[in-house]
């Protein structure tokens, strides 16, 4: 399941407004446990600011397991994916991918698609 994005869900139930603290942690809790008891895996997206750091509360990054962050200049083919936080694996590992005709496929190095 994906849901595009955790800083506009609402709850009926918590008396805030979307993007607020109160939402987006009681949101992400609600997800987390429903992906947990039904074994599903859910992508939360979430925006971020022009320095890179996630927008809206940072209680969002103490809620998930993992975060990731695809990235890649608008006048470019390549993107990169990095891992930030992972509780059951490895951080701070980078992918390469590049976008062609077929789609966005990985890259072994950025040499491979110039």
């Amino acid at each position: 399941m994906v849901i595009d994005s955790i800083q506009v869900m609402h709850m009926a139930d918590v008396q805030s407004s979307p993007g607020s603290v109160a939402q987006v942690r009681e949101t992400a809790a609600y997800l987390t446990r429903f992906a947990k008891t039904r074994g599903v895996a859910i992508v939360m997206v979430g925006h971020v600011t022009k320095d890179g750091s996630l927008a809206g509360p940072k209680v969002l990054e103490h809620c998930i397991d993992c975060s990731v962050l695809l990235d890649g200049d608008a006048d470019s083919r390549f993107r990169t994916l990095r891992s930030h936080k992972n509780r059951f694996g490895a951080v701070n590992e980078l992918g390469v991918f590049a976008m062609t005709e077929q789609g966005c496929v990985k890259s072994a190095t950025l040499r491979q698609f110039s």
